[in-house]
């Protein structure tokens, strides 16, 4: 993704307000727990300590910690870089551990991985391999429970589908209830969007009715953005982020002049209206508790 988007649509708020210091402390916190989760997944498949298909989230927490943060008492269609969708929502981690190395106690009996997380305690479907698969499968499931709202994620690879194309527009003639949050990373696999497509999501989605927006991944800009968009239904939010690892696996995307971390800087906001010792106990608490959890679950193996 460019550098160029870093900022792109951002909405800039004054971070020393209590109420808009609260909302990011929040959703720092989240980012934080679903950071170490995965920094933990990262270092234990690097190591060899598990094998299954595994695909991280790092570089892009803040979308779903912000989504979670407004988003509420919804029904949820994951994609498969899901670990930060469960984990925002309340998902139970030891569950997502033991998915990921294999065991029955998994959220999918082990036999899954990252892509099809399913939990009906937090009211969430995971997506089965077909890329996109999870956005008509939504749609379905809207058509069936109208009283429901649903939130459903997918990548700005899987908008290429023809079958995601069209269910824009049969969520518009039936008027679901429906939010469709694209990550929007620039890369399928690693293909990058300029060399895939000339149009953009949004304006495609807003031809077939539905109301768009289209932004980078600041928090408060999430937050204020969907407070709006959320009773507009159905409607599309695209959040340009960054991928730091590879699409699958333990390795690292290489960070240049289009790379970005909105982590770091979400926590240099936090630094600069003096909120540093609620960082620290935020990162020492969370890695800690990661760091134990992989080690107890890994010790089933």
């Amino acid at each position: 993704m460019s550098n160029n988007f870093k900022n792109f649509n951002i909405i800039k708020h004054n971070l020393k307000s209590k109420g808009n210091k609260n909302i990011l402390k929040r959703i720092f916190k989240k980012m934080s727990l679903i950071r170490s989760f995965e920094l933990q997944a990262y270092e234990n498949r690097k190591r060899n300590n598990f094998q299954t298909l595994i695909y991280l989230c790092l570089g892009q927490e803040s979308i779903y910690a912000s989504v979670s943060e407004v988003m509420k008492n919804v029904e949820i269609f994951g994609q498969h870089r899901g670990h930060g969708i469960y984990l925002a929502y309340g998902g139970n981690p030891k569950k997502l551990v033991d998915e990921l190395i294999g065991l029955e106690t998994g959220t999918n009996k082990g036999m899954g991985g990252s892509p099809p997380i399913f939990d009906r305690k937090i009211g969430m479907f995971g997506h089965v391999g077909l890329i996109g698969d999870q956005v008509p499968v939504s749609a379905g499931y809207s058509l069936v429970k109208k009283n429901k709202t649903i939130v459903c994620f997918l990548g700005d690879g899987a908008a290429e589908e023809d079958y995601v194309l069209a269910t824009f527009g049969f969520v518009k003639q039936y008027n679901l209830k429906i939010l469709f949050v694209c990550d929007d990373n620039d890369l399928s696999v690693l293909t990058k969007t300029k060399d895939r497509r000339k149009w953009k999501l949004t304006d495609l989605a807003r031809s077939f009715g539905l109301n768009t927006i289209d932004i980078t991944d600041d928090p408060l800009t999430i937050y204020n953005s969907l407070k709006s968009l959320k009773n507009k239904l159905p409607a599309l939010i695209n959040i340009k982020t960054c991928r730091e690892y590879w699409h699958e696996g333990a390795g690292k995307d290489k960070e240049g002049k289009d790379f970005w971390n909105r982590y770091k800087i979400v926590r240099n906001q936090l630094i600069k209206i003096n909120e540093e010792k609620f960082i620290l106990n935020c990162e020492k608490k969370y890695n800690l508790w990661s760091e134990k959890l992989w080690k107890k679950q890994l010790q089933k193996l």
